[in-house]
């Protein structure tokens, strides 16, 4: 890439370092990155530790998260701020707004079968890195890259990929049948690794769809036709989440976060890629 040349498109919607040609046959909609702020300077890396902050303390007030969670949050949070902007952030904070109401949903009921998240729902440090670690690393390599349209799409994914997981726990313990294990359909408990029920896995595809829509609407990806590869990506990585609980049960939930997040973004890059050769 030339010196010089924007990786980011401002209001007026300049080069997104992306072919002409190819852009037109990927989008019907703005071009990916139109609602991109790249945090640059002092003052606006301030701003970024400013409204993270504001909404870390926010979250841990409201019993959203522990101290450590809201460390952990704020970390998170600045990175994808500095990175993509508010645009970033707004896709982050929808994660972590509806994933933690959802956590509260049924909690007396969710306790009672032994499957309630410790800490009265408060998620910590360790549940926000698990999450969010490939989502940060997708948004740094897009502030740092010439093509970063792909990699805008590939964090949208990661999001998605942990909301859609997160919804599907949530609320598919909350289901009257007892769930199946992906792998062979056999009836278990609630909360076992691995298990999968109906109730869940629509509430997981509607998370999918709705994180690919905001980050279609607030430009990180550049067609409603690309917010569909992100969400089925995103779906897909809730899928390798189940599988990989049911395979290898010891894994552990913060591993198989990891590889759910890793494979969404994996596919929605890819399937990006893609589109645009096409």
């Amino acid at each position: 890439m030339e010196k010089g040349t924007p990786i980011y498109t401002g209001a007026r919607g300049e080069s997104f370092g992306i072919r002409q040609e190819n852009r037109q046959k990927f989008r019907t909609s703005p071009p990916a990155g139109s609602g991109v702020r790249p945090v640059t300077g002092v003052i606006a890396l301030a701003e970024a530790g400013i409204v993270t902050g504001i909404f870390a303390a926010l979250a841990y007030r409201l019993g959203m998260v522990s101290r450590g969670g809201a460390a952990g949050g704020f970390a998170v949070g600045v990175a994808i701020y500095a990175a993509l902007g508010p645009a970033g952030f707004s896709v982050l904070a929808l994660f972590v707004i509806c994933a933690s109401v959802l956590t509260k949903v049924g909690y007396a009921r969710k306790l009672s079968r032994r499957v309630a998240e410790a800490g009265r729902g408060r998620r910590g440090a360790r549940n926000a890195l698990a999450n969010c670690a490939v989502a940060v690393i997708c948004a740094l390599l897009a502030a740092a890259s010439g093509r970063p349209e792909a990699l805008t799409a590939a964090f949208v994914a990661a999001i998605g990929a942990a909301f859609a997981d997160t919804v599907e726990s949530e609320l598919g313990q909350l289901a009257a049948r007892r769930p199946r294990l992906i792998t062979s359909l056999r009836s278990v408990p609630p909360g076992t690794d691995g298990a999968v029920s109906l109730p869940g896995t629509l509430a997981g595809v509607g998370a999918a769809a709705l994180t690919a829509g905001v980050g279609a609407a607030v430009g990180l990806i550049g067609s409603w036709a690309g917010a569909v590869v992100v969400a089925l990506a995103a779906f897909a990585g809730t899928l390798v989440d189940s599988w990989v609980g049911a395979v290898v049960p010891r894994a552990g939930n913060e591993l198989t976060n990891v590889l759910c997040t890793l494979s969404a973004a994996a596919l929605a890059a890819l399937g990006v890629v893609v589109v645009l050769a096409a």
